[in-house]
C-alpha cells in the first residue's frame, strides 16, 4: 500500500483526540499491514510528526510542536504507564509542582512505579523512574493533565517520598523550599506515614518543623521514635557527621540554609 495513504492520517488523529497510538492501531486505521505501517512511522519520525517513548507505543506530535519534535510528558505518561502495564504516579519535585510548589532547577519529570522501568531521555524531556513496592496503598488523587488524567502524589505522600529518598529531591534545601508550598493535612500524614520506615519519618518530621512550624505534629514524633537506636542520616549518601537533632533522631550531615 502507498504511503502516500498515511499522510493525511496524522493530523485526521491529531483533530479526533488521539495523543498515543499503537502501531495494530495505526495499521488498522490506514488499511495496511504492519510491514507498510512500520514504514511509515519511520518517515514520520524523521518529519518530527510522532515519536515512541516506550516501544509499540507511538506519541503524535501536533504543528506547534514539531520543532521539539516531542510533547510534554504529561500529554502521554499515563498511556505509556498503562502501556507498560505498571501502576504508577507522579512523584517528588513533579508531584509538587502539580500542588503549586515548585522550584525552577527541577528539569526532570518524575514517576514512582510498581516495578522497573528504565529511565529515558527523549528531546528535551527527562523521565526518571523510580521503583517502589505496596504503592497501591499510597495515597494519590486523580488530576486533570493536558490530554486526560494524571495519578500524582497527594502532598502527603510527596512529602513522605522526599524524606524516604532525599536524593530524589535535588538537595535538602530545595526540599525545603518546595515543601514550604504545601498545603498539608496532619491527620492524612500521620495515617500516611504508619507505612513507612522509621528513618523515613524522622525525616518528614525535621523536614516539617522547618517548614511548617505551627503544624501539630507530635503524633508524627511518636511514629519516629528519635530516642530509638541510631540516628538517621538526613542525607543517607552522606557522611555520619553532623549536628544531632535529638528532636527527631536526625544526623543533619549537610549543610542547610536558614528557613524563611
Amino acid at each position: 500500500m502507498p504511503l502516500l495513504t498515511f499522510a493525511p492520517l496524522w493530523d485526521r488523529l491529531l483533530s479526533e483526540g488521539v495523543v498515543t497510538i499503537t502501531a495494530p492501531e495505526l495499521a488498522a486505521r490506514a488499511g495496511a499491514t504492519l510491514k507498510t505501517t512500520y514504514w511509515a512511522v519511520h518517515k514520520a519520525k524523521a518529519r518530527k510528526k510522532l515519536f515512541s517513548p516506550t516501544k509499540g507505543l507511538y506519541v503524535l506530535v501536533p504543528p506547534e510542536y514539531r520543532s521539539w519534535g516531542v510533547v510534554p510528558a504529561d500529554w502521554f505518561i499515563d498511556d505509556m504507564m498503562r502501556h507498560l502495564g505498571r501502576a504508577y504516579y507522579l512523584a517528588f519535585l513533579t508531584a509538587a509542582a502539580r500542588h503549586g510548589a515548585s522550584h525552577q532547577a527541577s528539569q526532570l519529570f518524575q514517576v514512582v512505579c510498581d516495578g522497573k522501568v528504565g529511565d529515558r531521555d527523549i528531546g528535551g524531556i527527562r523521565l526518571r523512574f523510580y521503583t517502589a513496592s505496596g504503592i497501591a496503598a499510597r495515597a494519590v488523587q486523580g488530576l486533570t493533565g493536558p490530554t486526560g488524567s494524571l495519578s500524582v502524589a497527594t502532598p502527603e505522600t510527596c512529602v513522605l517520598d522526599l524524606a524516604d529518598r532525599p536524593e530524589a529531591g535535588a538537595g535538602i534545601n530545595v526540599i525545603l523550599e518546595v515543601l514550604g508550598g504545601l498545603d498539608l493535612d496532619v491527620e492524612k500524614l500521620v495515617e500516611a506515614a504508619r507505612l513507612r520506615s522509621r528513618a523515613a519519618v524522622r525525616r518528614c518530621g525535621w523536614f516539617l518543623s522547618r517548614t511548617h512550624p505551627d503544624l501539630k505534629i507530635d503524633r508524627l514524633r511518636e511514629l519516629a521514635s528519635p530516642d530509638t537506636g541510631d540516628h538517621t542520616l538526613l542525607v543517607s549518601s552522606g557522611e555520619r557527621r553532623g549536628s544531632h537533632d535529638h528532636g527527631w533522631g536526625v544526623v543533619v550531615n549537610t549543610l542547610v540554609e536558614q528557613a524563611a
